[in-house]
């Protein structure tokens, strides 16, 4: 496992490093019986990396929540106590699969996952109580990676609301989790679930590997 501190987050340096990986905004395919990952995951294998031709997108939303990034983790840090400082990315020790943590303690043992939303989605956290079933592949993929991470702390931060603009939720491995759907719920700890996607990835880059020896024919 590799702690990139000196990688900075959207640069070339860090586009190149996350091409061909499996990162956060990608675990949730890991979840699907589809081919979409596969997919992805051959093209990046098989091409070089292209800057101009990366597919990357930031909308106006992620933009802004970009920027308040770094004042969402001043405020996390005196909630929690924890000092998060900023890590480019995070190799596993398995060569495809690595994370950009929007924050990381000195001993390497606590995250942060920072979410700067609109304000329906937002206020929906707060009265819910809950991380969004859409984060959960996310959070789950920060302890895949990282073997030493003991607890998550999932942050949506907007200021602008006068009356809770933070909202947190601390994870560890004993937390349950919801993989399944609303109306289909499977409740798992989040080790089992780390199991689970540990599994799924050997198998994909099994896959991977079948796949490009297929192509040379």
């Amino acid at each position: 496992m590799e702690f990139h501190y000196d990688l900075e987050q959207g640069s070339s340096e860090w586009l190149e490093k996350k091409h061909g990986q499996i990162g956060g905004t990608r675990a949730k395919l890991l979840y699907t019986k589809t081919d979409t990952l596969l997919i992805e995951m051959l093209a990046e294998t098989i091409e070089l990396f292209d800057e101009d031709a990366d597919e990357s997108y930031k909308s106006d939303a992620m933009e802004i929540g970009s920027n308040l990034e770094p004042q969402a983790r001043i405020e996390l840090e005196a909630y929690t106590g924890v000092h998060f400082k900023e890590c480019g990315w995070i190799q596993s020790d398995n060569n495809i699969v690595g994370i950009s943590p929007d924050g990381i303690s000195d001993c390497e043992t606590i995250q942060c996952e920072i979410k700067c939303p609109q304000p329906k989605a937002h206020i929906r956290m707060c009265l819910n109580d809950e991380i969004p079933r859409e984060y959960i592949p996310q959070c789950v993929h920060a302890f895949v990676v990282n073997s030493k991470l003991e607890k998550l702390y999932f942050c949506s931060y907007r200021p602008e609301n006068t009356l809770k603009p933070l909202f947190v939720k601390e994870l560890t491995r004993e937390s349950n989790v919801n993989i399944g759907t609303d109306a289909k719920p499977v409740i798992h700890p989040i080790s089992h679930v780390v199991r689970i996607m540990d599994k799924a990835i050997v198998e994909l880059q099994e896959q991977i590997t079948e796949s490009i020896n297929k192509l040379k024919f």
